[in-house]
């Protein structure tokens, strides 16, 4: 009777994980994929033969990472940021920025949405975003706009200050990415 208990419990548990995971949202668990990706190149150690390992994240997966941690921000800076990922290393996308924090209504408008469109670029475990063009609102604005936004909000935050052309460290592990049509390849 005991192995009978153990067998129904089994079950039960299998049929729960089971209507849990089917009720999970197909965007969190693109964001949980992108991040499960992340923590696995975290822990990778260096290959002995020097070769890379790749790992793929669409577009949309990458999205879905971005929304998510912004959601867990207490303070946001950033309201959204999507991005599409295109050919030969271009990217597109639009950032929306909480004017509510730095009270630069008054000089930008009420939203600070900006259209980017440029070049990423990465290197020896960092990345940047060479800038081809930028809209703030639907008018092109030069990138000092955009690093006026950025200054601000570190001043706001203690961060320390950057640039728009500055180069940025990736996440741990990561050396290089490559952006494609709807996917971006990553080499640990």
């Amino acid at each position: 009777m005991r192995d009978y208990y153990k067998w129904l419990g089994s079950i039960a548990v299998i049929c729960l994980a089971v209507v849990l995971t089917g009720g999970i949202d197909q965007t969190t668990k693109d964001a949980l994929k992108v991040k499960h990706i992340l923590r696995t190149i975290e822990r990778q150690h260096p290959r002995s033969d020097g070769r890379d390992l790749t790992a793929e994240v669409t577009e949309k997966e990458l999205n879905a990472y971005i929304a998510n941690r912004l959601a867990q921000e207490k303070r946001p800076v950033v309201k959204s940021l999507k991005v599409d990922l295109l050919d030969r290393n271009h990217v597109q996308g639009k950032i929306r920025f909480a004017v509510d924090f730095i009270n630069l209504a008054d000089l930008l408008g009420d939203d600070l949405d900006f259209d980017f469109k440029g070049i990423f670029y990465t290197r020896d475990g960092a990345a940047r975003l060479d800038l081809i063009s930028l809209h703030l609102c639907g008018q092109p604005v030069k990138p000092q706009v955009l690093d006026y936004v950025l200054s601000t909000a570190a001043r706001y935050y203690g961060a320390e200050l950057g640039s728009s052309s500055d180069w940025y460290k990736l996440p741990k592990g990561i050396k290089r990415i490559s952006v494609n049509q709807a996917q971006a390849v990553l080499y640990y």
